[in-house]
């Protein structure tokens, strides 16, 4: 244990002396920690980059979709009887429907009952516990209630039945839950002893709809046919018919490729202030004695100033940008070899000072949907069918985009340790990267440098010790010579 003596004998300020001398010596140490501290910041900086393409990618992702760049809609025209929904599917296409007869359900109602009965005994006496409908067993005690049954019945999906009892009359009812022309299968003393059988089951109906002077079979009330998702509701009157007209949604379209551009502006935003920040490189960060003089004002403003700039002309961020631009102007092969690029559906880069920042003339774009909306899609949603890792002239803008973010994420995952899935802020950095070894090693080289400077104090304190014992010494051999001189 070393003992830190003051300057008694000396009356030198030793604390102070130590202090000014260490201070010298830390110079190395808060270097290190500014270095740190750098390699933090510019590490953050990556991950805000990280965050914002990962964010793009997920929204490509739901553009992409054909429900929102290759919509249509169902404009349905004639007798009302009658709904339509275009699904992603749908061809634009003309359908004529006549409906003969509607899809009904098979059913079955007692022939016997008990009025007013409550309990399972008051309606059976038999001593089976258990009837099967459909693939599902039930099982029943006669002290049961009757509603308890239905509840039963109406909760297992595998009876594929809808049970109802009418307490008034004492009879039951059960209805396929599907319509179409099949059985009921029922087994059970009990359901016979109420006069519920297979005999007596008033088979349902398949409906018969006309389609394109097609005469079709359908088990349902609800179909799909070439992408269209129809739903009856009654039969055609004589001389009538409905026609389902499926079109382009050039709303739909155009709402999608406003979010996009929307989206696609506020990434090369984030992108380009990162790259254009002003550095200021006399601003290093603060070391502990610094922050000591300072406010928490003056704090802030020098760190925002410390911060800024950290990845000013940035290698990765600049060819992301770069390639990202080239991406959405560079033409796009059709199928049949044709060519289509942005500007020909009214979208055009800005000025040189908007730095890549997309521009939509709605009426040309509308226009170009409204003219050829497949070849928009293809613009956009095309894929190039070879699974190449970087885009060809046969992928649209989405999947351009995506394949430049997703090189771009695992580029900076191997450099900085940000996520390559995540576009939460928060996310941890992962432990191998180039960066996180770098700040593992400044961290190995702080902690020895902190021990050797604690070393060096205690030497300095020693000194100035072994000083104060001399002139203490000195001191009193004067004081006895004194003494014997007097």
């Amino acid at each position: 244990m070393t003992i830190r003596i003051s300057g008694l004998a000396s009356g030198m300020d030793v604390d102070a002396m130590v202090k000014s001398l260490m201070t010298a010596a830390k110079s190395p140490l808060n270097k290190l920690n500014q270095q740190k501290q750098l390699t933090e910041w510019k590490r953050e900086g990556y991950r805000q980059v990280s965050t914002s393409l990962v964010s793009l990618n997920e929204k490509l992702t739901t553009f992409s979709l054909s429900s929102s760049i290759n919509s249509k809609k169902a404009t349905v025209t004639g007798a009302s009887n009658i709904t339509a929904t275009a699904t992603g599917a749908a061809t634009n296409s003309v359908l004529n429907i006549i409906v003969g007869n509607v899809a009904s359900a098979s059913s079955v109602v007692s022939t016997g009952g008990t009025a007013g009965a409550t309990k399972i005994s008051e309606m059976y006496s038999g001593t089976e516990t258990s009837i099967t409908i459909g693939t599902g067993k039930i099982d029943f005690t006669a002290d049961e209630t009757i509603a308890s049954l239905v509840s039963k019945i109406n909760n297992d999906k595998s009876t594929g039945v809808t049970a109802v009892y009418d307490e008034l009359t004492g009879k039951m009812s059960l209805t396929n839950k599907k319509t179409g022309a099949s059985e009921i299968q029922i087994s059970g003393d009990l359901l016979t002893n109420i006069g519920i059988t297979t005999g007596n089951v008033d088979k349902g109906k398949d409906a018969t709809v006309t389609i394109n002077g097609l005469v079709t079979k359908q088990s349902s009330n609800t179909f799909t046919v070439n992408g269209v998702a129809i739903s009856i509701n009654g039969v055609t009157s004589t001389g009538q018919t409905s026609q389902i007209q499926v079109t382009q949604d050039v709303d739909k379209m155009v709402d999608t490729i406003k979010s996009f551009v929307e989206s696609y502006n506020a990434t090369i935003a984030t992108l380009n202030q990162k790259t254009s920040e002003e550095r200021y490189r006399t601003y290093l960060p603060l070391t502990t004695e610094q922050k000591a003089d300072m406010s928490d004002d003056e704090i802030t403003l020098w760190d925002t100033k410390a911060k800024s700039g950290m990845l000013r002309s940035d290698s990765i961020v600049t060819k992301t940008l770069s390639d990202m631009r080239a991406a959405l102007i560079t033409d796009v092969v059709l199928p049949d070899g044709s060519k289509i690029n942005i500007t020909q559906i009214g979208i055009t880069t800005g000025s040189h000072s908007e730095k890549g920042k997309l521009i939509i003339d709605e009426t040309k774009l509308r226009a170009a949907l409204e003219d050829n909306p497949e070849n928009v899609y293809a613009l956009f949603g095309q894929t190039d069918t070879s699974n190449k890792t970087d885009y060809t002239s046969s992928d649209g803008i989405f999947n351009r985009l995506k394949k430049i973010d997703s090189a771009t994420l695992t580029s900076l995952s191997d450099k900085a340790g940000t996520s390559k899935y995540s576009s939460d802020l928060t996310t941890a950095f992962l432990v191998a990267s180039q960066m996180g070894d770098q700040i593992r090693n400044f961290d190995t080289r702080i902690t020895e440098m902190n021990r050797r400077l604690s070393l060096l104090e205690t030497r300095y304190y020693n000194q100035f010790s072994a000083m104060e014992t001399a002139i203490n010494r000195y001191n009193s051999s004067s004081s006895s010579l004194t003494s014997m001189l007097s």
